[in-house]
Parts: structure tokens; C-alpha cells; sequence
């Protein structure tokens, strides 16, 4: 379904630079009566390139998108760029964009992968929470380990 490779910078429109990417193909169910993916299904493609990301820089531990600590999803957005059909091979690029003192937000590009084409922009706010729900600052562990990986001179 998915293979995970490092990827030379590359900048998206929005300035966001990626150095990851994992792949999906497009199943019957994931598409709408027009043939394209329902708008509905990108939000899954975003979180296969998030996990898998996770996953890559070993932050991720069984079925814990990651290991330290909860978060939830606070915010997500999608820009639709052009159409995804039955079989396509789509890359879906994934970075951390910024690690505040308790939220941390993903950027993600979505390609068609034989024509390099921008199937959608987008990115997801996630924020780190206790057992209550209670935002907690985001663990120095995560954001060393991002930091070295996105190769930012400081640390958010």
C-alpha cells in the first residue's frame, strides 16, 4: 500500500519544504459516482502520510501514532488541486511545519505520481493533550527529533 523514502527538499507552492513521502493507490471504495476520490477520503491519505512519517523518524509505537504522548486533531485543511481516480498512484509528501508550545502542525502535498501533478494541498494542527484532554507542552523528545529531521537551525 505504502513505501516510505527520504526525499531530496522539495518546496511546495506554500513554502513548505518536504523530505518525506509515502505512496497510496486509489481503491474502488475510496471513489465517488463521478470515478474521482471522494473529497471525504483525502483526510485518510493524510493520515497514511502522517503515521508513516511518525513511523519513519521511530516516534511511533504500536498502535500509537506516537509514543510519548496523546494528541487530538484541532484543525485540518484541504486545498483541491485536481482529480484523483480509480488506481492512481498518488505520493503524499509530508513535513512538521511548526512545533508551538503545546500544537504542532503537519504539512502535506498530494501528487499524482506518473504525471507529478498536485492532487491537494493541506495541513493538519494536532494538539498535545493529558489523560484528561488537558493541553500539555509538547515533549522535548518530539521536537529534538523533528527539529534534526526537518533541519530547522532551532528548536521550535
Amino acid at each position: 500500500m505504502n513505501s516510505a523514502r527520504k526525499e531530496t527538499d522539495s518546496p511546495s507552492s506554500d513554502g513548505d519544504t518536504f523530505h518525506f513521502n509515502t505512496q497510496v493507490k486509489v481503491r474502488l471504495p475510496e471513489t465517488d459516482a463521478m470515478g474521482i476520490v471522494f473529497h471525504g477520503n483525502y483526510f485518510t491519505y493524510l493520515e497514511v502520510g502522517r503515521v508513516e512519517y511518525l513511523l519513519n523518524l521511530d516516534l511511533a509505537e504500536g498502535l500509537r501514532p506516537i509514543r510519548d504522548f496523546e494528541n487530538v486533531v484541532v484543525a485540518a485543511h484541504l486545498d483541491f488541486k485536481s482529480p484523483a481516480r480509480l488506481h492512481d498512484l498518488l505520493c503524499i509528501d509530508v513535513c512538521t511545519r511548526e512545533i508551538g508550545k503545546s500544537s504542532f502542525t503537519f504539512g502535506f502535498r498530494i501528487r499524482h505520481k506518473q504525471e507529478n501533478r498536485i492532487v491537494a494541498l493541506g495541513h493538519t494542527t494536532h494538539c498535545a493533550i493529558d489523560q484528561d484532554f488537558k493541553p500539555i507542552k509538547v515533549p522535548l523528545n518530539f521536537r529534538e527529533t523533528i527539529s534534526r529531521y526537518e533541519a530547522w537551525k532551532e528548536i521550535s
